[in-house]
């Protein structure tokens, strides 16, 4: 099976990625898109082609995008998805593949004592800290009140990962105003209004903060 290139296998060779898909009984699977992805139970998925949304329904409806997950990406209720909360989904956006690997085969004692097996856990550890510090971000965007706030919080939190005042946006506009938790229609008059005071410069996705105006 081809290599995924995803921070839970990271520090694997070739070698040891093949063994290891037998060892842990891994499965490979596909989802259409505009498929409803279960959230894995006892399982950890890694999005091996294609691309997956993390969403929540509140009680009115209201849909809010988590993260969106491409290539490499991993989820499962260890990692900040709650099976048990039916307000939580993924999506497929697009024609995927999805690695499986049970989780007891993760965290059980290996009796082949394999390296791999340890290099697993630490990378399962580390992408547990980085989920909780990516939701605490987006927390912190969302704690904005207005729309121009929380888009202008999430571009400066973009352009200083970046180290770049020019950036991409990870995903639409449409699923940047569920990102927001925001209308869609109202952002993008909010987005009209933000590039004819120069504040910022935006093609599709691509988006250049101005930084000098925003101060």
């Amino acid at each position: 099976m081809e290599k995924v290139e995803s921070t839970l296998f990271e520090g694997l060779t070739d070698d040891e990625y093949a063994r290891m898909t037998e060892c842990f009984k891994t499965t490979l699977r596909a989802h259409r898109k505009g498929e409803e992805v279960a959230i894995p139970q006892g399982r950890v998925g890694v999005v091996h082609r294609g691309r997956i949304s993390v969403m929540k329904t509140d009680e009115d409806g209201v849909r809010t995008i988590f993260e969106q997950l491409a290539s490499g990406g991993v989820f499962g209720a260890m990692l900040g998805i709650a099976a048990a909360d039916a307000g939580f989904f993924l999506v497929a956006e697009e024609d995927c593949e999805v690695l499986y690997v049970d989780y007891d085969h993760i965290m059980k004692r290996c009796p082949k004592a394999c390296a791999y097996h340890s290099t697993i856990v630490r990378n399962l550890v580390r992408l547990m800290a980085d989920k909780t510090q990516a939701l605490s971000e987006h927390l912190e965007i969302l704690s904005h009140r207005t729309t121009r706030d929380k888009l202008m919080a999430y571009f400066r939190m973009l352009a200083a990962k970046s180290r770049n005042p020019y950036f991409t946006l990870p995903f639409s506009q449409t699923n940047l105003a569920d990102y927001l938790c925001v209308d869609r229609s109202a952002m993008l008059r909010e987005l009209a209004n933000m590039r004819r005071e120069g504040l910022v410069e935006i093609d599709r996705r691509n988006v250049k903060l101005n930084l000098h105006k925003t101060l």
